[in-house]
Formats: C-alpha cells, sequence, structure tokens
C-alpha cells in the first residue's frame, strides 16, 4: 500500500515538473518578440490598415503596418525561429534564432520596411511596417487559419516545411487550408487577385536536409497523392474543398497551379549557416514586396 503511495507520489510530482518545463519554455521561446506576442488567435482577424493615428499607435505599442503576411505550416517546421530572424534589426545574414516549442497561440510581431527613396520628403525618412503572424502548427488549430489567409486579411503567406522530415503533415495543411479550401479559393478569385506563396525548406544547415529541388519533388508527390484521394471520393464538394483541376494522366505543375490558383516560389533557409547565403535575405524580400 505505501509503495503503491509512493510511486503516485513520484508519478505527480513528475507531472508537475514537467507542466513547469512546458510553461517557462513557451515564454521564453517568445521573450524576443515584442507587443502581441501572445496574441489571442480570436484577436489576429483584424484588416490590414495603415495606422495614421500616431499617438495611438504609440499608445498601443504597435507600429504603424500596411500589411500583413502569414507564417504557418506544420508543427515544428521553424515557423518562430524564422519570425524571430527576419524580425532582427540586423539586416545580415547572421542569426541566432531562440529555443522554441509547440505553441497554440500566434505570435505576432513587425518587420521593419523603411520607406522608398522616391517617397515625398513628409514620408521619406518613414519606417513602416509588415505585421508578421506566425499561427501554430498544431493540427487541432488549423481549420482556424483559414479565417487569417483571405485577402482582406493578409497579403502573402510564407509556409514552412521542415526539410529534414517526410513533408506529409505540412502538405496536408497546404492542400487542405488552402490549395483546395472553398473559402479561401474563392475570396481570393472574387479580390481578382493572386495569392503569393514562399515555400521555406528550412534547416538545410541539418546534415539530414533535403535541398529544395528534392523537397519541391516530395510536395508534388504528396499533392498529387492527396488529389487523387479526393478525386475518388464520391462527395468532394461536401467537406469544404474545391479539387484541383488537373488534366487526367497529368500531376501537379507547381510551377502552374493553374488559373485562379496561388503562385509558388521556393527557397531553402539554414539559419545555422556561418559565412554563407542562409535563404534569409530572400525571406525578407518576399515579406517587403511579394517577390
Amino acid at each position: 500500500m505505501l509503495s503503491a503511495l509512493f510511486s503516485a507520489y513520484v508519478v505527480l510530482r513528475l507531472i508537475q515538473g514537467l507542466q513547469f518545463w512546458w510553461t517557462s519554455t513557451t515564454k521564453r521561446s517568445t521573450a524576443h518578440l515584442s507587443g502581441e506576442e501572445d496574441a489571442v488567435l480570436s484577436g489576429l482577424s483584424q484588416n490590414n490598415k495603415k495606422r495614421t493615428d500616431n499617438k495611438s499607435a504609440q499608445d498601443d505599442d504597435m507600429p504603424s503596418f500596411d500589411e500583413t503576411v502569414v507564417l504557418c505550416g506544420a508543427s515544428g517546421a521553424g515557423k518562430t525561429a524564422l519570425l524571430h530572424c527576419l524580425c532582427t534589426e540586423n539586416d545580415g545574414d547572421s542569426c541566432q534564432p531562440p529555443m522554441t516549442t509547440t505553441s497554440l497561440v500566434a505570435n505576432v510581431a513587425y518587420m521593419n520596411v523603411t520607406s522608398s527613396d522616391n517617397a515625398d520628403e513628409e514620408t521619406k525618412h518613414e519606417t513602416e511596417a509588415v505585421r508578421l503572424v506566425d499561427y501554430p502548427g498544431h493540427p487541432s488549430l488549423s481549420t482556424k487559419l483559414t479565417s487569417l489567409l483571405l485577402p482582406d486579411q493578409t497579403a502573402r503567406v510564407v509556409f514552412t516545411v521542415d526539410a529534414t522530415k517526410p513533408v506529409t503533415d505540412g502538405v496536408a495543411i497546404l492542400y487542405k487550408s488552402i490549395l483546395t479550401n472553398n473559402q479561401v479559393r474563392k475570396a481570393w478569385k472574387a479580390s481578382g487577385k493572386i495569392l503569393s506563396i514562399l515555400i521555406v525548406c528550412t534547416k538545410e544547415d541539418d546534415k539530414k536536409a533535403k535541398n529544395h529541388k528534392r523537397m519541391k519533388i516530395q510536395i508534388r508527390n504528396e499533392l498529387d497523392r492527396l488529389r487523387k484521394v479526393d478525386s475518388a471520393m464520391e462527395d468532394v464538394t461536401g467537406n469544404g474543398s474545391t479539387p484541383m483541376s488537373i488534366a487526367k494522366g497529368k500531376t501537379i505543375d507547381l510551377d502552374d497551379l493553374g488559373p485562379d490558383m496561388p503562385v509558388l516560389h521556393f527557397v531553402e533557409t539554414g539559419l545555422g549557416i556561418q559565412g554563407g547565403d542562409n535563404g534569409l535575405k530572400a525571406v525578407r524580400e518576399f515579406v517587403r514586396t511579394g517577390d
């Protein structure tokens, strides 16, 4: 009896220790962000309008921003580490991302975008910002991602895929939440705009990582597999999705998904690469301009 009670006590203390570790590491993972790093998911869906009331913007500790870029992907794909590096003041390639853990809340940060030299004198030296929303990759939150991907909420998307692991989980989010989602597809078509997505193959500094060309092939194959599964279902349109239209016998062309479909760009990043191109400049340029 005493042995059973002692064992139960040990298990209880172990659980409490794990809870403390989870809480402390989660806080550290977002400590580098300013402002609304732990914003609740429901507070993120707001129009991307430039703040014109400077006093109000300062009081709220939120910089003026014109656009929002959503970072999404499966859990552990490097979204938060990439967010940290994008928002570091140093515009070079050097970056030391913090330790991060899986989270159920979205991180919000701002990347400075210097005004163009062609601007008028009043705005020439102003610094604007792009709001970055790092959306959690936990499977239970995938249905809420859709509301952030509409054209009145985001300008473009950065989608991270772990180059050291199978692409299955990440491609499932890409396929279900973006490429075949009725709400997303219809909203972007109605806006007359094309959604631009940068697929970032992360952790390229790892020995086990696959380069972006190999990753692109695996992503295409997995998308084809999911498309065939959808095509085999009797009631495809009843699950809130619009199947991708591909000619019979053809595979998906990631360089041209078809009319009214998103445009995909690919880049690889290795944040641990020292003295070389770790891909950050390409990601920053996409966040700023969409190119």
